[in-house]
């Protein structure tokens, strides 16, 4: 039956391009799923076809058209073969291997999280997969569980990147990408995409980094109620810590975790693949022996490809807070962000009244122009697939010259930073938990932990001039006592034991004063004024 132009919809036994259909497998934004089988070869395949809303599109059927023929000529592990692309009677196609299994997010529906180092596994195996379609000049601009094909046994999954039938070839300057439509699902989406900015391989890292908190906590990063609060999340809220929500993610996967979802692209990883090697690096400890650089090649790749530097550590690019962190001030008033967590941190963030004005200006104008190609979520099973290849240009890579021992001036704004991003991430948490003080609380606690932890973490990566060192180095060694108790405190809360955590809060508390006039000895500002 025709739906629109140049669309049939098959039925079982129908032929199509030399290929029997056997059944439909599902239906994604831009695309039908049907497993058929090639005649000649008696070989099952999956032969996708573009949707009916999108083959009235003429530019966007020619951009899925041209997309498919690129996709056919690379191959790598972990994106599945495309065996032909091409058109039957106006109709655009591609077949490609079937793979007999689940996608990932049939498996997260069944399994609700994975744990810490089969989500690392599959990321790094996806991040490969990313940077070969990369080299290729594409952006995959849809990275979501559904677009995940999952092969073999639980535990020894081998993964596949599928779908680049939403892919954009930004290499091309044919205008196929003039079609005013926004690309991506609203979870994984990164703030670029949103705002209408210059998109290239670091989209595709801002949404791994996405699907990594997806796979360790089960929820994704940003729960809200709402496109236009999901839109103003991605583009204003800072990345969320996983170990806020599962207390065995380590500190160090959380630091993938918000480097990968950066707000601005130069401050992520280069590349797919560097994001999933520093995931296995964070599971063990140890450090990635690969400097980081980028695979991508055409418009793909960044203006600095050739000359992309390691990105400055912990203690450079997180001590300084994003624009809008900074205290409380009025929430967006047409939106009220939830968590989607019962007794978890909050996820919502509170902004000023200007940033929030500017944030839904933007909305309300990307808005007018979104026309979402598989939105809403991970739906239906539409496993389909794409492909690249290795190679490209490897930009130069710069030795690393380890930490840099701060001037006094450079040391108080760094330390100063990271109070006062910790002081606005406790305020933005804190009214979620009005009795955290008085008497146990898992959520509360599991804020603290987060929070003193991660400044522990920062601070130790910075080095202080000489001159500095024993006071700042007693103003640390007071902070690592801080998140000692706060960790203490979430074992009791856990726990069930009143005293014990009321005892440890006491610890906490009580030690503010000396913890200030630590501060101070170092030449704080903040630090010498805060309660955490």
């Amino acid at each position: 039956m025709v739906e629109a132009p140049g669309w049939i919809e098959l039925s079982d036994g129908d032929e199509f391009a030399g290929y029997r259909i056997e059944r439909r497998l599902g239906r994604g934004g831009m695309g039908i799923l049907y497993l058929a089988v090639e005649p000649g070869l008696d070989r099952r395949v999956a032969l996708k076809l573009i949707a009916p809303e999108a083959a009235a599109d003429e530019v966007f059927a020619r951009r899925f058209a041209e997309e498919s023929r690129i996709a056919a000529s690379i191959e790598h592990p972990n994106v599945v073969p495309i065996y032909a692309a091409g058109e039957e009677g106006g109709v655009p196609f591609i077949a490609m291997r079937y793979v007999a299994g689940s996608d990932l997010s049939r498996r997260l529906a069944r399994e609700g999280r994975l744990g810490p180092a089969r989500a690392a596994a599959l990321i790094a195996q996806l991040g490969n997969g990313l940077d070969a379609i990369h080299a290729a000049g594409l952006v995959h601009r849809d990275v979501k569980p559904a677009n995940v094909l999952l092969a073999g046994e639980d535990g020894d999954e081998h993964a596949y990147i599928t779908d680049f039938g939403v892919a954009r070839n930004v290499a091309t300057q044919s205008g196929l990408t003039q079609t005013g439509r926004f690309v991506g699902t609203l979870d994984y989406v990164a703030p670029e995409q949103i705002s209408g900015g210059e998109v290239d391989a670091r989209a595709d890292v801002y949404a791994l980094g996405c699907l990594l908190f997806k796979l360790l906590t089960g929820e994704v990063p940003y729960p809200r109620d709402g496109e236009a609060a999901r839109l103003y999340a991605h583009l204003n809220d800072p990345p969320p810590a996983p170990s806020l929500y599962v207390p065995e993610v380590s500190m160090a996967l959380d630091d993938v975790v918000i480097r990968a979802m950066s707000k601005q692209p130069e401050d992520r990883f280069p590349s797919a693949g560097d994001l999933g090697r520093a995931a296995l690096a964070a599971l063990s400890g140890g450090r990635v022996s690969i400097p980081e650089r980028t695979v991508a090649t055409g418009a793909a790749a960044t203006r600095t490809a050739e000359t992309v530097q390691p990105a400055p550590t912990s203690s450079a690019s997180e001590a300084s807070p994003p624009p809008s962190v900074g205290g409380p001030s009025p929430e967006p008033p047409t939106e009220k962000l939830t968590p989607d967590l019962p007794g978890q941190p909050a996820t919502r963030r509170r902004r000023t009244l200007a940033l929030a004005a500017g944030a839904i200006a933007s909305i309300a104008i990307v808005g007018a122009i979104v026309a979402l190609a598989g939105s809403g979520g991970d739906k239906d099973g539409d496993a389909t697939a794409t492909t690249a290849q290795e190679g490209g240009t490897v930009a130069k890579q710069a030795k690393d010259p380890g930490p840099k021992t701060l001037t006094r001036s450079e040391l108080i704004a760094q330390g100063d930073a990271i109070c006062n991003a910790s002081r606005a991430t406790y305020l933005g948490y804190r009214g979620e938990f009005p009795d955290g003080e008085s008497e146990p609380s898992v959520g509360y606690s599991r804020l603290l932990v987060g929070i003193s932890t991660k400044a522990v973490r920062r601070f130790n990566a910075l080095v202080p001039p000489p001159a500095l060192r024993q006071p700042y180095g007693s103003y640390v060694k007071a902070q690592e006592e801080v998140a000692k108790w706060d960790r203490e405190a979430l074992e009791a809360a856990e726990g069930e034991d009143e005293a014990a955590y009321l005892a440890a809060r006491e610890d906490r508390n009580g030690t503010e004063p000396e913890r200030q006039q630590l501060a101070e000895a170092v030449g704080f500002t903040v630090c010498s004024n805060s309660q955490l």
